[in-house]
């Protein structure tokens, strides 16, 4: 996955920071955590996205991902052949400043930091739904 995109977490610990449990946390901040990494080792990457009407949160290989966010960033990032197919697709996105709204919760990138250092500090999963 790529360094931008996000993961769901879900814990008591972002429950208290944030008043809501369930955040979307950028895979590259998930790096912090034991047993996650950048491979570098990796060969070329080709990526897949998945897109709906509204943004979501899906699961893939185990994890609790996010579809495709089709926010001006995450455009920008895409060949001018994938953006015309996307906005035959999904016209209402060709409109300048009509961004989705996110599937859940997402804090700015020192907010997530400060969540992965807890999590780690206090040896406790990031994604824990039934405590």
């Amino acid at each position: 996955m790529s360094r931008q995109h996000r993961m769901l977490g879900s814990s008591p610990i972002a429950k208290r920071m944030f008043g809501n449990r369930d955040v979307l946390i950028s895979a590259i901040k998930l790096t912090s955590l034991p047993g996650i990494f950048v491979d570098d080792e990796a060969g070329a990457t080709e990526y897949f996205h998945l897109v709906f009407d509204d943004h979501e949160v899906i699961w893939a290989e185990g994890a609790a991902s996010e579809s495709f966010y089709t926010g001006q960033e995450a455009l920008a990032t895409l060949s001018e052949e994938a953006r015309e197919e996307l906005f035959t697709l999904f016209p209402d996105l060709s409109t300048s400043g009509v961004t989705q709204a996110t599937a859940w919760f997402v804090p700015d990138n020192k907010r997530q930091k400060m969540l992965i250092a807890r999590h780690s500090a206090n040896n406790k999963p990031l994604y824990d739904p039934l405590t």
